[in-house]
């Protein structure tokens, strides 16, 4: 591929499921657009990073603390260059980008396009030689404004949101609320796995979904791609617990798309998923300990807009949910997160790129 004849190549990080996520949902609507994933031995470190992130203790705090800062040092940018910034440089087209460290090594040298789909957006998201970046929300430009961005390299595009989710967001929000206004309903729980599968919020969707079966009420349990660890989650869950494991994310994707008209509520951490929270009316209870640098920021804009709550006793979750649904909390948490916000960012972002009507 001759990058001087291409007018748009995205690039990924591959790193976890939401930047790469956030992707995948703009180039559903770009077509066949040329992708490309960041790879060398600073990116196999970074994935590696993001992995022991979830290990616990010393890790995952080293892991914060890491993530929390701002720019990252030029030593940082040269071991993750393997080459990129050589092969684009002086390329005439537009480089679309999931990561923050992909639009502070490449802005530099060509244009660059930075997708950032996350709600929260911590300093070192800010990336001022980008020529655009993408945001949800009117708040986290502001974030990300306060930090250095220029006002006019920005454009909020509303929530980006899977594409098949999207298309079937409003028949199923009216299904889900009238679930979820009968105080006798058998609710269906979706529970989420992140790529990084975090010792204690394995425990904690074991515990939970285990509650809620005995409860009477419905679990499945999404496991990523890891085959193991997947295996090892069923087998500690009663057998009506339906337990998923994905050959890959498209798959995933598809499967959860497939199942998620009967999604009354969903357990995950406080990572891309709070945008299903705050635009499709999709109740969140979120797994803790927050691990990473936007876990904190999201939770606390979800629970402020009252669609998410922690899981602070997994062990009794089953009785918590039905508490919260004879009283009428879960009702409120899904109307509360219905149509505040546009949804519909990955087309807005195609189309500010010049594809689509």
């Amino acid at each position: 591929m001759k990058t001087g004849e291409t007018r748009f190549i995205a690039i990924s990080s591959e790193i976890g499921r939401g930047h790469p996520s956030y992707l995948d949902s703009v180039l559903e609507h770009l077509g066949n657009l040329p992708r490309l994933s960041a790879h060398g031995p600073g990116w196999t470190l970074a994935r590696l990073l993001y992995r022991a992130g979830g290990l616990g203790g010393g890790f995952t705090s080293l892991y914060n603390r890491l993530r929390q800062e701002g720019c990252p040092a030029r030593f940082q940018l040269a071991l993750l260059d393997s080459g990129l910034r050589r092969r684009f440089a002086g390329f005439s087209g537009t480089l679309l980008v999931d990561h923050p460290l992909l639009a502070h090594l490449l802005s530099p040298v060509c244009r660059v396009a930075y997708i950032h789909g996350e709600i929260a957006a911590p300093p070192f998201c800010a990336v001022p030689t980008a020529w655009r970046t993408f945001v949800p929300l009117n708040s986290t430009a502001a974030r990300l404004i306060a930090s250095g961005i220029r006002p006019e390299t920005i454009c909020v595009t509303g929530l980006v949101i899977e594409p098949a989710l999207v298309a079937q967001a409003e028949p199923a929000f009216i299904s889900r609320l009238e679930r979820l206004s009968s105080p006798e309903s058998c609710l269906t729980v979706a529970f989420f796995t992140s790529g990084a599968y975090p010792r204690a919020h394995i425990r904690q969707i074991i515990r939970a979904a285990r509650s809620l079966s005995a409860a009477g009420h419905r679990a499945i349990i999404f496991c990523g791609t890891n085959r193991t660890i997947g295996k090892a989650i069923a087998s500690r869950l009663p057998g009506n617990c339906q337990v998923e494991i994905s050959e890959s994310r498209r798959s995933e994707n598809r499967r959860t798309a497939e199942l998620f008209p009967r999604f009354d509520l969903m357990v995950a951490a406080s990572h891309e998923r709070t945008n299903w929270a705050v635009g499709l009316g999709l109740p969140m209870f979120a797994l803790l300990p927050h691990i990473g640098p936007f876990a904190q920021e999201n939770f606390n804009f979800a629970n402020t807009q009252g669609v998410c709550l922690p899981i602070s006793d997994a062990q009794n979750f089953g009785s918590t949910i039905q508490t919260l649904l004879r009283n009428g909390r879960l009702a409120e948490m899904a109307r509360s997160g219905w149509g505040r916000y546009p949804i519909n960012g990955a087309r807005v972002i195609a189309e500010r790129l010049g594809f689509g009507s």
